[in-house]
């Protein structure tokens, strides 16, 4: 079991190193393992301190090896070797990556029509249906519950978008909103209500 464990702890080290371009190394903060300079037919690898501090453009394009972190995005390099992509930590491409001659890194934004779909927000017909039929009844009693009852939808909307951050994936609109309108406008009618009608009915004097 110990050996299965050292080699999954190995195997998973592996998976997060990745060969890119000192430049791109530079740019995302990455720590550097080893730097590969091909002199000829052989390659020597240099520790991280002998990577210079002001490098040439040479020194930039010169490849790398890198440890991403554990949680997070990835850098994977294409198949013609020239382009590097850029991806979050569910592996959606965000960017394309490329060093120039100088030495200088490049990036184009990846369009993906499923992620700008994925990022919008969508509320069916029948959510406001179930809205307006709550907020229409609270209204026909005073406006002190119709102002309660959208007051509550609007934080119950509010809560559910905080837990569509966290969780990522479709979430109902309606049970929080509609739960937190019920008792509003519950608590509204037998509390408030009376409260009010009792502040109305005593003198004030000014």
């Amino acid at each position: 079991i110990t050996g299965y464990g050292i080699e999954r702890e190995e195997s998973e080290e592996e998976n997060l190193l990745v060969q890119i371009p000192l430049a791109v190394a530079l740019v995302y903060s990455l720590p550097v393992v080893q730097s590969t300079h091909s002199t000829g037919t052989k390659s020597s690898s240099l520790p991280l301190l002998d990577v210079p501090e002001n490098p040439t453009p040479q020194e930039l394009r010169c490849m790398v090896t890198v440890k991403l972190p554990d949680s997070g995005g990835r850098i994977e390099p294409s198949s013609d070797g020239k382009t590097f992509t850029e991806k979050d930590r569910f592996g959606v491409a965000k960017r394309t990556l490329w060093v120039d001659r100088q030495g200088k890194v490049f990036a184009e934004v990846v369009e993906n029509d499923d992620d700008a779909s994925g990022n919008s927000i969508r509320l069916g017909l029948g959510d406001f249906i179930f809205y307006s039929v709550l907020v229409s009844k609270s209204a026909q009693y005073s406006f002190a519950t119709f102002a309660a009852c959208v007051l509550a939808i609007l934080a119950g909307l509010g809560f559910t978008l905080i837990l569509l951050a966290v969780y990522h994936h479709a979430l109902p609109a309606l049970p929080i909103s509609i739960f937190l309108g019920v008792i509003f406008y519950i608590l509204t009618r037998l509390l408030i209500e009376p409260w009010i009608e009792n502040i109305l009915k005593l003198p004030l004097y000014v």
